[in-house]
């Protein structure tokens, strides 16, 4: 377990911050600090949802940043992992499992200059970088879907896009369902704390991301639905083709098992030109019915 502490205004406030705890570490922590216990449980269930718990002696938030290390996954647990924070007037306490680049970015821009004047703009600017997790996230489901339409449409490829696109919708969706169960905790952050313009732009971020990934779930669940009908397309293609050689090779074959039976008295086998005569009569069949397709424009 990592643990950090800055003091901020004037030794005022106190921010712990706590990385890759476990069960032992944070009983302990619990115990020293007045935490409650199911708080605590919560921050170390793998799957738990974003939530806002008005508590005494400390508020307790639960959020979950998006982190993807797979194109597979299609989990909460696989595509995010929590951050969850405490927080009072004086004192903010953050644990968290994985190490995020959004808080050392908070820590270098505002801990340390001292830019930070409360627990509840810190909060608020930690909740922000969780959500920018989500819009960085969103620009690459978008890239991924512009790509596989340019291959189905302008490449022509054979390659498969199923499995990939069902991907693209799971996550989608997934990263859609976060972000409604987020809108809970800003709420609470908004009707304990007083509006601020940090938390104001949280929450226009907030409902931008939202539109993002419903318009998301709208192209891939759009795209799933044309390159289903593309590939149905294809395959009515490709038996188009062969329905019409079954039926050129129809009556060829009808022809050819009627003089194949071998019977003894059969006229046409003891006829000169009876070998010829069926020959043109096959030719001619296969020409009627290639004028007939023509005519039709099934060729």
């Amino acid at each position: 377990m990592k643990i950090r502490e800055f003091t901020l205004v004037e030794s005022k406030i106190k921010w712990i911050d706590i990385e890759n705890p476990n069960q032992n570490d944070l009983t302990d922590f619990c115990k020293t600090h007045n935490l409650s216990q199911a708080s605590i449980q919560d921050c170390l269930e793998p799957d738990h949802l974003p939530k806002y718990e008005e508590l005494s002696p400390l508020d307790f938030i639960l959020t979950r940043a998006l982190h993807i290390e797979n194109e597979n996954s299609h989990t909460i647990q696989e595509m995010s992992t929590k951050v969850a924070i405490f927080i009072n007037a004086q004192l903010i306490i953050t644990i968290h499992r994985l190490p995020h680049s959004f808080l050392e970015d908070i820590i270098h821009k505002y801990v340390n200059p001292q830019k930070i004047d409360s627990t509840h703009e810190l909060a608020t600017k930690i909740i922000k970088g969780v959500l920018r997790t989500y819009e960085k996230y969103q620009n690459k489901l978008a890239a991924e879907i512009d790509a596989i339409e340019d291959l189905i449409f302008l490449k022509n490829t054979k390659q498969s896009f199923t499995e990939a696109l069902y991907f693209l919708k799971r996550q989608s969706t997934i990263g859609k369902k976060q972000l409604l169960l987020t809108r809970e905790v800003l709420n609470g952050m908004q009707s304990h704390h007083k509006m601020s313009p940090d938390l104001r732009d949280v929450i226009d971020l907030h409902g931008k991301l939202e539109m993002f990934y419903d318009q998301l779930i709208d192209d891939v669940s759009n795209l799933l639905t044309i390159y289903l009908s593309v590939a149905s397309q294809k395959t009515n293609d490709v038996m188009k083709v062969l329905t019409v050689f079954s039926v050129f090779f129809m009556p060829l074959t009808f022809i050819v098992g009627v003089y194949g039976m071998n019977f003894q008295h059969m006229p046409e086998l003891s006829q000169k030109y009876g070998y010829v005569g069926v020959w043109i009569a096959m030719i001619t069949v296969s020409i009627v019915f290639g004028l007939w397709f023509k005519r039709k424009n099934w060729l």
